[in-house]
């Protein structure tokens, strides 16, 4: 080839390769296609396929794509759908899509719409950029009646955990009045519960700053979850015990915010005398019993020698007590009161009776100003007394009414475990929720106010066994058409994702109790990630 040739050669390539890639569909294009084709998912039925529509619309980071997923977040309520929307919607990061993104979360300030601004504050908090931060600081900075929305951002700094962000939560704990505990609790208790996982110990002006701002609110508040809530973070922020007086933590950080080398003589709330079943304590008074009823609860059980025939109790404790009361309030110097003896397990022969003997016994003791109620569940789930299904005081008369009711329980079918934690979430004092018509519009446990507001504080969570059956696939396990444990909501993942999303603002405690072979890893999932308790009896009672 001759140099003239290679010169002509040289100047048609760019001709040719422009007349090539004309044809090619631009990324414009190709993302408005993409955009058309996940739309028409976003509505399915199915919330993994919702989920997957969010993902392909989130690649496309533009605008017509983040108004399709603002629409479809506005309208999750699938706990394992929304966390995968969530992680999808951190690759919006362009101007048109941050722009839309802020159009439509700051508008998001009823209880229904909640959830959705939740999922959105909390991916644009993992991206980190300066255009995300600035929605989040409008969405905390909104007018103090839209806590819902003030909520959602500090719940997603928290759950970022964006300690460069802290100054958003102190702005939020310095401005607390008393009458949030009971008109907007879901403020508080997302600031409280948030403090740890937004504070850090490189920080010290700002952890001490935090630290003042917590034990004036717990001077200020009365209510006996929030006051918990506050000694448990004040402890993880400090590395101090759970000291319910505020004038301790005002002396901590006057002192330079340095562990004291010696132990602090004062009341702590590890120290309150609270209701308990199988040995674990109640948190807030409004309990819920959540109690397996399956056909396996038929089982024999073995009752070590200890608990059948406990020694007598001993002398009366001397010396004052450690209730969790605070300093100056008269009760410092109170004789400790003697414990109650054991419940009598002289009869128990079942897994069912033993259930029975502790439920009874935890209802015998519960104090006077409680609210409580029991859910019941198989393979259906029910309130154990159809006549209550609010949460009802715990006078002599109704535990009386229980207790009766609860002598008489029988066991059933299947283990219906998502459903059994469902209708307790669902439990409130004025208007108990229909678990069989939960959406995202209405009857939803996650942010219902009235469940905000009087939901349980903790749900004592009791089960034999694996979840073997829901409410969709009772009639597919009947007809043998699926099998034992393969339906969606028996998965421990799943039930934990939704019950993850369930109690983002609800803050319940949920103390787990396992008897005989269980599934151990979910029952102690659910009680850390809720701040309750596991109790593994399956040492103690057997098939």
């Amino acid at each position: 080839m001759t140099k003239t040739t290679w010169i002509k050669a040289l100047l048609i390539l760019p001709l040719v390769a422009c007349l090539v890639t004309s044809n090619e569909p631009t990324h414009a294009q190709n993302a408005a296609e993409a955009v058309r084709i996940a739309s028409a998912k976003i509505g399915d039925k199915d919330p993994l396929v919702r989920a997957q529509a969010v993902r392909d619309l989130a690649r496309a980071n533009n605008k017509e794509g983040t108004t399709f997923i603002m629409q479809a977040i506005a309208a999750e309520y699938d706990g394992e759908a929304g966390w995968i929307m969530t992680d999808a919607m951190q690759q919006l990061t362009s101007k048109e899509a941050l722009d839309e993104v802020e159009k439509h979360v700051l508008k998001w300030t009823k209880p229904e719409t909640l959830f959705g601004a939740y999922w959105t504050l909390l991916a644009l908090a993992s991206q980190r950029n300066e255009h995300a931060d600035a929605i989040l600081r409008k969405s905390v900075d909104v007018k103090e009646r839209d806590a819902y929305l003030r909520s959602a951002a500090i719940e997603a700094i928290a759950g970022a955990r964006r300690t460069d962000l802290a100054d958003m939560l102190l702005t939020v704990l310095q401005s607390y009045e008393p009458k949030w505990d009971t008109a907007t609790p879901i403020l508080t208790l997302t600031c409280v519960h948030g403090a740890p996982r937004v504070v850090s110990a490189a920080d010290k002006e700002m952890r001490n700053k935090v630290v003042l701002a917590l034990a004036d609110v717990l001077e200020k508040c009365s209510d006996d979850r929030v006051q918990w809530f506050i000694t448990k973070s004040l402890s993880e922020i400090t590395g101090e015990d759970t000291y319910i007086e505020p004038g301790f933590w005002r002396f901590w950080v006057e002192m330079g915010g340095h562990k004291a080398e010696k132990g602090h003589d004062g009341p702590t709330s590890a120290g309150r005398d609270v209701p308990k079943f199988f040995k674990s304590g109640a948190v807030g008074k409004r309990v819920v019993f959540a109690i397996d009823v399956s056909g396996s609860m038929a089982g024999p059980v073995t009752i070590p020698p200890e608990m059948r025939d406990p020694p007598p109790p001993a002398d009366k404790p001397k010396g004052p007590i450690t209730d969790g009361g605070k300093r100056g309030d008269g009760k410092d110097d109170e004789p400790a009161k003697a414990p109650p003896p054991p419940p009598d397990y002289s009869g128990v022969k079942t897994k069912l009776d033993l259930a029975k003997v502790e439920l009874i016994y935890a209802l015998e003791h519960l104090p006077e100003d409680y609210m409580f109620n029991i859910v019941l569940y198989h393979t259906p789930h029910m309130f154990l007394d159809n006549s209550s299904k609010e949460l009802v005081k715990a006078t002599k008369a109704n535990k009386a009414k229980f207790i009766k009711k609860v002598q008489d329980l029988a066991p059933l079918e299947l283990t219906n475990i998502y459903g059994g934690l469902v209708r307790s979430y669902c439990m409130n004092e004025k208007k108990t929720l229909d678990p069989m018509k939960i959406n995202q519009r209405e009857n939803n446990p996650a942010w219902d106010p009235e469940c905000l507001k009087t939901g349980a504080t903790t749900i004592f969570f009791l089960t034999d066994g694996s979840p073997t059956v829901t409410d969709d696939s009772i009639a597919e396990v009947r007809g043998g058409r699926m099998a034992q444990g393969e339906a969606r909501y028996c998965r421990a993942q799943t039930i934990v994702d939704d019950i993850r999303r369930l109690n983002v603002f609800r803050k319940v405690v949920i103390n787990t109790i396992g008897i005989g072979p269980h599934d151990g890893r979910l029952m102690a999932a659910l009680a850390q990630m809720t701040g309750g308790e596991y109790i593994d009896r399956s040492g103690v009672a057997g098939r």
